[in-house]
């Protein structure tokens, strides 16, 4: 299951439009975590601002000894801020160092290039293996690889609906970027019933009643539709999938021994790609 990752904004805010559970209680995420371990999940996707996460994560650690690849984020901050922040991060999860760090706010590099040299001395000091950033937008990347940016690692929105980095992948492997991709179900978009959908989505309803005649067709649930497509892209190296409970995770893991069915109709569901970036990032649904 190595190219799976699991996402843990859920343990420590709440997180997704489908969400109705709110925040997942300690106890559930040692049983999702213990469950991952088990799957042979090996990274564990994480951010200085996903509330308490870092520290339940951590918790579980020192309680467990167990090994994980553990990537967290930089919220945005000032250049003088980063090795603090990055402490905390380090003391909540109980580590001295992890394997992967990201920029989470791109504005905030761009106007303080210094915050990028604060990362990299933290991975000449061994404090990390890997560094980059999260993106949400074609062109941050763009202007990435135009100020030549030396990256090791890059987090990506990418999904059935949500294909804008496409054109950047081949290149990405080209150039031994590691690329982890997220919102794979859209925070919970693709579950919504039509009967539910707010104005907003009107415009891809057509979208997602396929996506749910084509799970009736299959017998497949839309979940495993949705992480099949992206898993079977191989120029994605992790997808990034978060959970709401034990039982969702072990569902997920064990439906992907059926994403064979779904190769017929992949050339369909690249068709259902949307580019309209207020449907597409959820920063912009409020």
């Amino acid at each position: 299951m190595n190219k799976i990752a699991l996402g843990t904004a859920q343990f420590g805010i709440d997180y997704g439009i489908n969400n109705k559970r709110g925040k997942i209680p300690k106890k559930e995420v040692y049983d999702i975590l213990n469950k991952a371990k088990e799957f042979e999940i090996d990274t564990i996707d994480t951010a200085y601002d996903y509330g308490e996460s870092e520290k339940v994560i951590g918790s579980f650690l020192k309680i467990t000894n167990y090994k994980f690849k553990i990537i967290s984020k930089l919220p945005g901050c000032k250049n003088n801020e980063v090795k603090k922040i990055f402490e905390s991060s380090l003391n909540n999860l109980g580590l001295s160092m992890i394997y992967g760090y990201l920029i989470h706010s791109f504005e905030s590099y761009k106007k303080d290039k210094r915050i990028w040299k604060e990362i990299e001395k933290l991975k000449k000091d061994g404090k990390i293996e890997k560094i980059g950033f999260s993106l949400y937008y074609p062109q941050e990347l763009k202007y990435l690889f135009e100020k030549k940016v030396d990256i090791d690692m890059i987090q990506i929105p990418y999904s059935i609906f949500d294909q804008r980095f496409n054109t950047f992948l081949i290149e990405l492997k080209q150039r031994n970027i590691e690329v982890y991709t997220r919102s794979v179900f859209l925070q919970g978009l693709v579950f919504k019933k039509l009967d539910e959908l707010d104005q907003r989505f009107l415009k891809i309803k057509s979208k997602i009643s396929f996506l749910f005649n084509l799970s009736k067709e299959l017998n497949l649930p839309i979940s495993i539709i949705c992480l099949g497509f992206v898993l079977l892209n191989n120029d994605v190296d992790k997808v990034i999938i978060g959970v709401d409970r034990k039982k969702n995770l072990i569902e997920n893991i064990l439906q992907l021994n059926y994403i064979s069915s779904i190769i017929p109709f992949y050339g369909k569901l690249k068709e259902l790609k949307e580019d309209d970036e207020n449907i597409l990032l959820p920063m912009n649904w409020k």
